[in-house]
């Protein structure tokens, strides 16, 4: 019994002081594993009810397609870099990112976007439009980020433009190159 409430103390020392670190109340912590209890309840019953429609196909990690538009051009690989138009939305429909309104599409490395992108990423052929149900862990997961929160199913519309060289590094000039010894 000394032991479990020992181990106890400890825990909750270990959260306080993790929690303080992050600038976090208790309350606060409370409030995150709530919502994400919360998020992760909804984006489940959101991805059952997703599942049964007919155009969607489920992968066994959970990751939900729907082709839009099919293309027919080449497949990007896991090194590669692309240019996408993508909308990202929350299951209820709010848009938290959308490179169509800004009239710009992204330049991105596939090795560098969430799982759930990289997965669809390097399944299909440039000029394809996708929509993407994304659980949890194939996006932000656990911790969540920016407008995303903790254990969120996200939705995107994603549209494969190309499949892109990467920006080389220019050459600097000498007056910006660094001092050698220093950082």
């Amino acid at each position: 019994m000394l032991r479990v409430i020992l181990f106890s103390f400890l825990a909750l020392f270990v959260v306080f002081i993790v929690a303080q670190s992050l600038g976090l109340t208790p309350e606060q912590i409370e409030d995150q594993i709530l919502l994400a209890d919360i998020n992760a309840e909804e984006g489940t019953a959101y991805r059952a009810a997703n599942a049964r429609r007919p155009t969607v196909v489920t992968m066994a990690n959970g990751l939900q397609v729907e082709i839009l538009l099919a293309g027919d051009g080449a497949i990007p690989m896991e090194d590669d870099w692309v240019q996408v138009h993508y909308r990202g939305m929350h299951i209820d429909g709010r848009e938290f990112e959308n490179s169509w309104r800004k009239r710009e599409a992204a330049t991105v490395a596939v090795a560098n976007t969430i799982p759930g992108w990289r997965q669809a990423l390097m399944s299909i052929p440039v000029g394809t439009r996708i929509r993407l149900v994304l659980p949890p862990e194939l996006a932000y997961g656990r911790p969540g980020g920016g407008h995303i929160g903790p254990e969120e199913t996200l939705v995107f519309e994603l549209e494969l433009l190309a499949i892109v060289e990467p920006e080389q590094p220019r050459e600097r000039d000498e007056w910006e190159k660094p001092v050698p010894g220093l950082r």
